[in-house]
């Protein structure tokens, strides 16, 4: 099935009823992921851009890389001037230091994220190394976040593990479903 078709029939998915809002025993929020492959990451931007246009459901885009700018909005000057100066690994060294504080990372999320009834998590390909997928999913997970995600992954997800444009082994498991 083409990348197309799936995301057809993954926006059929979350336009069923109940799908923002799960009920049954321990109600848990599921966060899928829609993998698909590194070179058709054109095709989903502009299907999303085009669902996003067309639905009733407030659904978020929450794009990585845009997100790890905007938490250090007023540091980047600061953190260009690191990397010319001492290099790209004292750079990450920085950048890691605020991605560890969980608080930091996940109440910027959740402010983000506001009150919308899905999150689509695009930019990850664009985002890696410096912010990982995984992690802040798993950070969310830790503070019980209440809202459905998918997460758009440009690699390949086993249904254990997540590999990053089909070859980086380097993710963490997290606990995700396929959505189409």
């Amino acid at each position: 099935m083409s990348t197309y078709d799936r995301l057809n029939k993954m926006e059929k998915r979350i336009n069923e009823e109940g799908f923002t809002t799960p009920t049954g025993i321990g109600s848990e929020i599921p966060h899928y992921v829609f993998d698909y492959p590194a070179e058709d990451e054109l095709i989903v931007r502009s299907y999303i851009e085009g669902l996003l246009k067309r639905t009733s459901i407030y659904i978020k885009e929450v794009n990585l890389f845009k997100f790890l700018l905007s938490l250090f909005e007023d540091d980047l000057e600061e953190l260009i001037e690191l990397s010319e100066e001492e290099g790209y690994e004292e750079l990450v060294h920085a950048i890691q230091t605020v991605i560890e504080d969980q608080d930091v990372m996940v109440e910027a999320f959740i402010a983000e994220a506001g009150n919308s009834e899905l999150i689509f998590i695009t930019g990850v390909g664009n985002a890696y190394p410096l912010l990982r997928s995984s992690q802040l999913l798993k950070k969310l997970s830790n503070h019980a976040f209440r809202k459905p995600i998918i997460l758009f992954y440009p690699g390949h997800f086993t249904g254990l593990e997540l590999r990053l444009f089909g070859i980086l082994h380097n993710e963490d498991q997290y606990q995700l479903s396929r959505i189409s």
